[in-house]
């Protein structure tokens, strides 16, 4: 759980966010989530997931520190940070959101 703390800040440098706070735990339906006030939760599962992985899911989380929606630049700056997004979004099926029925 720490390193993925870790890795999340340092993309948090990286991106120049400051999120409020970061927590990882059991999520049923999604690998991350980010709210308005700043808090970046990840799922625990992330840590049996692939760098790559988790890389998207803590990028695509702290964009939302400063683009709420998914439009034309926050896809713009996911490509441009993680160039195989969407590729990896096509295996993200294959996580919480899939082993919970909605």
């Amino acid at each position: 759980m720490q390193e993925l703390r870790q890795r999340t800040m340092a993309w948090a440098v990286r991106l120049r966010v400051n999120p409020r706070t970061v927590r990882v735990q059991d999520m049923d339906r999604k690998w991350g989530s980010c709210t308005s006030s700043g808090t970046v939760t990840l799922a625990y599962d992330l840590v049996h997931r692939t760098g790559d992985f988790q890389d998207y899911v803590i990028v695509h989380e702290l964009l939302h520190l400063r683009l709420p929606n998914h439009g034309r630049l926050f896809k713009a700056l996911l490509t441009a940070h993680v160039p195989g997004w969407r590729e990896l979004e096509a295996t993200a099926a294959s996580g919480p959101a899939a082993r919970w029925p909605r």
